[in-house]
């Protein structure tokens, strides 16, 4: 069976799709990190509003799942060298919670995508990205009460997942990518 053969011009596009969706994903990763010390104000250790996720759920209506996993596992990877925090813990509940957010948004939106709204997706997502740091955390360091943090974590999964909900359901409403022929409802 002959494989479809894709164009450099398309091979390049697609590079470049990635690249800008990573380097957006970092930035966003590193403006919230440095500048928004959210766990000031919140009892949780490293807690944050998750900014960069703004980026994941675009790329989960827009694109398909293999450029939302890469630009994922992209961003962590380059956030992590660049904080210092590569192999670390935080870089484990990073991405343990990652995963844990991909697939619960990834089902939600693939078979669930009229039930829930973007916003709805998001609160889901960061429900199981916390979850999921929690979890990774208990396998890293078992028996130690880490989940009495759980209800705190619901609790600001609540406010932080609408917020990048929101924010990413206002930038596909303005779709500042059409004209460029790409498609803003890539089910690929």
């Amino acid at each position: 069976m002959k494989r479809k053969q894709t164009s450099s011009r398309e091979r390049i596009r697609t590079l470049t799709k990635i690249s800008a969706y990573i380097a957006l994903g970092v930035t966003l990763n590193l403006l919230e990190t440095f500048l928004v010390p959210l766990g000031l104000v919140v009892p949780i250790p490293g807690a944050r509003i998750g900014l960069a996720n703004v980026v994941t759920l675009v790329l989960l209506v827009t694109e398909g799942p293999r450029m939302l996993w890469g630009v994922t596992g992209g961003r962590i990877v380059l956030a992590a060298l660049l904080t210092g925090t590569l192999f670390s813990v935080s870089f484990a509940l990073s991405v343990g919670g990652s995963i844990a957010a991909l697939v619960v948004m990834g089902l939600l939106w693939r078979y669930l995508p009229r039930v829930f709204s973007l916003s709805g997706i998001s609160v889901l997502g960061a429900v199981a990205h916390n979850c999921g740091q929690l979890f990774t955390l208990y396998l890293l360091i078992p028996g130690t009460g880490i989940f009495y943090l759980l209800p705190w974590a619901l609790l600001l999964a609540l406010p932080s997942g609408w917020l990048t909900g929101y924010l990413a359901q206002r930038i596909l409403d303005r779709q500042p990518w059409a004209g460029e022929g790409g498609d803003s409802h890539g089910r690929a």
